[in-house]
């Protein structure tokens, strides 16, 4: 392949400049979707998302849009290589109403990391290369394609992703993060920084089952997409969007499977699903109720079902003793033994603004309680200030029927 046939992108800032140097030198024919689609995007009053260079080869699918299916193959899953599966549902801007009738354009490297196009493939085709798929969303916002783990950028750190383009019906075109893999080498502490996160976290953990390589990947229409109206959000806000990975954190477990030990619930748990209650009251009475229950229901359930973790923020972070130690944790220790805590754990931050705990799940002080359900270690549910009804808990627990 010739030199000027590799098209790297090493950085998102990289896009606008190469959109602007293209554009003047490139006119672009779709397939039968561009006349429809290109008088659709004159309509669209409001340009979202900025810059994107390459995103105009969305229109270049067969068959037209209103063809496409949820899941598509990629021209590469039958050659050599790590076979994937990846998979997720689209989400409204609201982050619960699945969005239908979305389209998806993907395309990435070769197994050598090169964006290798086939003979005769002109415009974006020979930019982005033959491994190219397009979907449209279902009625349950679902989409599926199946395809080989990329390649690397040859002698680069860069690592190995998928890039990703949406298309709602009345908007234009937009890119959103890349896929990464969560095990990449070169998806280091700093390049995870990097991440933009448009459309939500685009690092998938793959699972082999059966030779093949699972990632699911959920995505958020207009999370963090620049110039999109989104609705007006009211009451207080706090905690990790939906769909975002839960760090690490090192709390003291008071009660459960380690108590009397600093354990990262997710780094050790993540794996499986559960509750996390973020609670900023001194009056820990409030969480009676709902601790009773709860230890029920692991108990029903059973822990690889369900595990739920109250982390205690210690709004009265001043009240030590003498020995530095904080009188809340020996009050806390013996609450937890009274109401007889065997499975869920209470666990013990610093303050509200420990930002080595609260602040990496992005917990607002000023919240009473923020609760998620994670699954797979991402948020899959969350709730700001819930009441402690048995309402409120069955809201909760309907995300593990």
């Amino acid at each position: 392949m010739e030199s000027d046939d590799i098209y790297i992108y090493k950085s998102k800032e990289m896009k606008s400049l190469f959109f602007l140097l293209i554009i003047s030198s490139f006119s672009f024919t779709g397939c039968g979707q561009n006349n429809n689609s290109n008088n659709q995007k004159q309509k669209n009053k409001t340009h979202i998302g900025g810059p994107c260079e390459g995103c105009e080869a969305i229109y270049q699918q067969t068959p037209s849009f209103d063809k496409l299916s949820w899941i598509d193959t990629l021209p590469d899953f039958n050659e050599d290589g790590p076979k994937m599966v990846i998979s997720g549902v689209i989400y409204k801007a609201d982050g619960i109403t699945p969005a239908p009738n979305i389209i998806l354009y993907v395309y990435h490297t070769d197994q050598t990391g090169h964006y290798s196009p086939k003979e005769g493939q002109t415009g974006w085709a020979r930019r982005h290369g033959y491994i190219r798929g397009w979907m449209k969303t279902n009625a349950k916002g679902e989409y599926r394609f199946y395809t080989l783990k990329p390649g690397h950028y040859p002698g680069t750190n860069v690592p190995a992703h998928i890039h990703p383009i949406l298309k709602e019906p009345d908007k234009n075109e937009y890119y959103i993060d890349e896929y990464l893999f969560d095990d990449d080498k070169f998806l280091t502490t700093a390049e995870r920084k990097k991440q933009q996160l448009y459309g939500g976290n685009g690092i998938m953990n793959l699972e082999e089952k059966d030779g093949l390589l699972y990632g699911e990947r959920d995505i958020y229409l207009g999370r963090n997409i620049p110039d999109y109206p989104l609705p007006k959000i009211t009451g207080i806000q706090s905690g990790l969007e939906l769909g975002d990975n839960c760090p690490a954190i090192d709390p003291l477990h008071l009660s459960g499977a380690d108590a009397g030990k600093h354990v990262c619930p997710m780094c050790k748990y993540g794996y499986g699903q559960g509750i996390m209650i973020w609670f900023n009251d001194t009056h820990i009475d409030k969480l009676k109720h709902y601790a009773s229950i709860l230890e029920g229901e692991m108990e029903h359930r059973g822990e690889k079902s369900l595990r739920v973790f109250i982390i205690y923020m210690n709004p009265d972070y001043n009240s030590n003793d003498a020995t530095g130690r904080n009188i809340l944790q020996g009050k806390l220790k013996k609450w937890c033994d009274e109401q007889n805590l065997k499975k869920v754990a209470l666990l013990w931050v610093p303050s509200p603004v420990d930002e080595e705990n609260c602040g990496v799940f992005k917990i607002n002080p000023k919240a009473e309680n923020t609760v998620f359900v994670y699954k797979k270690r991402k948020i899959a549910a969350k709730w700001v200030n819930v009441d402690y009804s048995d309402e409120s808990l069955k809201s909760i627990l309907k995300n593990f029927d």
